[in-house]
């Protein structure tokens, strides 16, 4: 594909719909902060739906009436900044300022020294209380004292601890009309600091504080872990071009002046000099001159172009060229095509569904059986503190806290058990989105089209073959990788360090700091690296500064994608394989068609038309910056490698360019599912035996503390089945 597509339904896929409101709300550190959002504005007259996503803090509404939009935008407006959060309507070229927007917010987050605080608090509440536990005989003064120490300590982990907790929950039911764990948590640390100070003051040596800033304290600790994780996805939920590149050329005062680049507007003349990133869309303005769109098409053959013609942004110069800007950052196509995977709605599957109505019915049985349990007693004609200490018991009894901790906690060992293979995930419920999947659609290049690589030396030198060997295991780099022709070599240690820059080259540090440069003619050119005449389409090495050989490269059919997919029908039956490129056709296409009845190849697509061609129920695997469409379409999608610099949203990032590692993303999947439900089926008997051991009077407050540790121990250790992930 030589040339992107103009001749495709662009605005249907990239320009948001008429009736539809996009909103960036600021303010928000946890994901009920984001529902209480959403119900919220959902509730708004003329508003037909409303969906957030909470880590780009991106809202999107869908209004009946298009004309009606002004008046709901103000609602809408004043709706949000009632409930105590910060709204900014996004406008055309909203992309532009929206990385600063999400790096400003991304400090309002629950503060790790308010987690420490409640932890070092709890910690000596209990273990003042445990030393009354062990101390033998001890008066009935001692033991209040004791009591009263280990309050001193409790009760202001608790207060501290459950603060977040209020806020988020009534802010929920105020305006949402939700009854959230949150709320749930807010009202058992304040029942469990009522019933503590009641009998404290009365002169009885009782308190909760002990075990109740223990739990707060744990539950406290899976939220910040999980709002932590949420945060490093927002960081960078951008691709950016090149950001070190922030300065241009532009013709000015009859003069080619530096600027920086976000203060390019259209219609200035810029100059881009070889082996840079093509920083706006334009049209062509040097007579004759060579780009590269391998990051938007696909393809790394190299373009030539004459003045008049269409140049878009994210292609790289392989000469000098000037252009006169048609659209400038934030209008660019490919911010276009940011814009719509940002605002793209994912549905949430079968299993997220589920959780998320266990831990709400949790809740509301959890607030009925604490009511329950505090009517009983009143009516028995209890005294006040013995109606509250009801209601306390009946909190622990009923808490879904147990379901709703260990739940994040292995959502956490799912992301490091990952990383440890070189998988990164960014949305955890992707995981479970994997179930219902029925389509598969893999880009071409890139991810099943490898690059085959071919060393050719211009002099002799001492190792290069054995430090190109092990270049071509540890660098992502395509046409590096595409000198390993043995998958089980292992490296000697022989290579230090390895730094790599997206479409120019590589510098690599040997482990006696010797450097190879590895690149184009010109990228070694600007490393003061004289290179004889060559064509633009070889690779060349440097050694310690001396040109040493070159990579002459090609793309051509992998076989490895091959025994994949061999592998991938075999293990996962059912799936619909399809095969999406911007060429007609390519070398493996007939052995792939004809070797299994359920692949398909659609060739000549664009990045539009390849977004259009994903079904429901899909996962998409791809590569490059063209694929960004496809990735917001796809109920799951899958990056490999990085061909591009940053990020587009994406759910699971495989950080080597290795087809078999989503083999075992799909098998650890399974697994990840059977411990969810195992983990959720183990709280609700928690919450079971806990109602019939209530109801026959055998249970009492530090009898509840102690089974609901027990019960967390028990799924914990289930859960740590997940830090493993076996080979397919």
């Amino acid at each position: 594909m030589q040339h992107l597509k103009k001749d495709v339904n662009w605005n249907k896929m990239t320009h948001k719909a008429q009736n539809q409101l996009i909103y960036f709300v600021s303010g928000m550190w946890c994901a009920t902060c984001a529902k209480s959002v959403r119900e919220a504005v959902s509730k708004v007259e003329g508003v037909k739906s409303a969906d957030i996503n909470y880590a780009s803090k991106l809202l999107s509404v869908e209004v009946i009436e298009q004309s009606q939009s002004r008046n709901i935008d103000e609602t809408i407006q004043s709706k949000i900044r009632q409930i105590g959060f910060g709204v900014k309507k996004q406008v055309e070229g909203w992309l532009g300022g929206f990385q600063k927007e999400l790096e400003k917010d991304s400090e309002n987050k629950m503060p790790w020294l308010l987690v420490s605080i409640v932890w070092f608090l709890a910690m000596w509440a209990s273990m003042i209380a445990f030393a009354g536990y062990s101390g033998g005989r001890l008066s009935s003064r001692e033991v209040y004292l004791i009591a009263l120490g280990s309050s001193m300590f409790g009760l202001p982990a608790i207060l501290l601890g459950i603060y977040p907790y209020a806020v988020s929950g009534l802010r929920a039911l105020i305006y949402g009309r939700l009854l959230t764990l949150d709320l749930f948590i807010f009202f058992g640390g304040l029942s469990a600091m009522t019933v503590s100070i009641i009998y404290l003051s009365t002169g009885e040596a009782i308190s909760y504080a002990d075990s109740g800033s223990m739990i707060i304290a744990l539950l406290l600790l899976t939220k910040k872990i999980e709002n932590s994780i949420i945060n490093k996805m927002t960081a960078s939920i951008l691709f950016q071009l090149h950001p070190a590149q922030n300065k241009v050329r532009v013709w000015k005062d009859q003069e080619w002046k530096p600027a920086e680049a976000h203060q390019i507007k259209r219609g200035q003349s810029v100059r881009v000099f070889s082996g840079e990133t093509i920083p706006f869309d334009g049209v062509i303005e040097s007579p004759k001159c060579i780009v590269n769109n391998h990051l938007l098409s696909g393809e790394s053959t190299a373009i030539s172009l004459c003045r008049g013609d269409h140049v878009f942004a994210g292609a790289i110069a392989a000469t000098d060229l000037e252009i006169c800007v048609t659209n400038s950052q934030g209008n660019r196509k490919i911010d276009e095509w940011a814009e719509s995977a940002l605002i793209a709605k994912k549905q949430s599957s079968y299993y997220s569904k589920l959780f998320s109505k266990i831990e709400s019915s949790l809740t509301v049985i959890a607030f009925l059986g604490a009511g329950v349990l505090a009517l009983i007693a009143w009516h028995n004609g209890s005294t006040i503190k013995t109606i509250v200490e009801a209601f306390f018991v009946g909190i622990l009894i009923f808490c879904p806290c147990l379901f709703a901790s260990i739940i994040p906690l292995s959502k956490q060992m799912a992301h490091l058990a990952l990383l440890k293979v070189g998988v990164i995930i960014y949305r955890s419920d992707a995981l479970l989105d994997l179930a219902h999947i029925k389509n598969i659609y893999f880009d071409k290049t890139g991810t099943l089209e490898a690059v085959e690589s071919i060393y050719f030396p211009i002099e002799d030198s001492e190792n290069i073959d054995s430090y190109l060997s092990e270049l071509s295991q540890k660098s992502q780099h395509p046409i590096l990788r595409g000198l390993l022709k043995d998958q089980k070599q292992r490296g000697s240690g022989l290579i230090k360090k390895i730094d790599e820059i997206p479409g120019k080259g590589s510098f690599a540090w040997t482990k006696d700091n010797k450097l190879f440069t590895i690149g184009s003619k010109l990228f070694l050119a600007s490393e003061g690296i004289e290179i004889p005449d060559a064509t633009i389409s070889t690779s060349y090495v440097a050694f310690n500064n001396r040109l040493v050989g070159q990579i002459i490269s090609k793309k051509s059919y992998d076989e490895s994608s091959l025994k994949f997919i061999k592998s991938l029908v075999k293990n996962f039956s059912g799936y619909r394989i399809g095969v999406l490129s911007g060429d007609p056709s390519f070398a493996g296409q007939e052995r792939f068609e004809s070797t299994f009845e359920n692949v398909s190849y659609f060739g000549n697509l664009s990045p539009e038309d390849k977004a259009y061609k994903i079904k429901p129920k899909s996962i998409f695997v791809g590569d490059g910056l063209n694929d960004t469409l496809a990735f917001a379409k796809a109920d799951v999608s899958i990056r490999l490698g990085h061909r591009i610099l940053g990020y587009g949203p994406v759910d699971i990032e495989i950080k080597v360019p290795n087809l078999n590692l989503i083999l075992r993303v799909l098998d650890y999947a399974g697994s990840y599912r059977t411990v969810l439900k195992q983990n959720a089926a183990a709280a609700l008997l928690y919450n079971a035996i806990a109602l019939s051991l209530a109801a026959m009077e055998k249970f009492s407050p530090l009898g509840a503390v102690v089974a609901m540790i027990i019960s967390f121990l028990a799924l914990l250790f289930n859960s740590l089945r997940l830090l493993s992930v076996p080979e397919v």
